[in-house]
């Protein structure tokens, strides 16, 4: 259980910081970038929400 909190606590963390270097990052930027920081944004979702659910199962 330690190891899915600990996954938890990562996975919404970067979701949330990649997320906002996404929605804060410059017009000018480039695409590729703004598309792998959007991609790393959605991993660290689905990380957490995985973790997330496996802990509420284990209750």
């Amino acid at each position: 259980m330690k190891t899915c909190a600990t996954l938890f606590t990562i996975g919404w963390g970067a979701a949330l910081s990649f997320g906002w270097i996404a929605l804060a990052a410059p017009a000018d930027e480039a695409s590729q970038l703004q598309s792998l920081n959007i991609v790393l944004a959605a991993l660290g979702a689905a990380v957490g929400l995985w973790a997330w659910l496996r802990l509420r199962r284990a209750d």
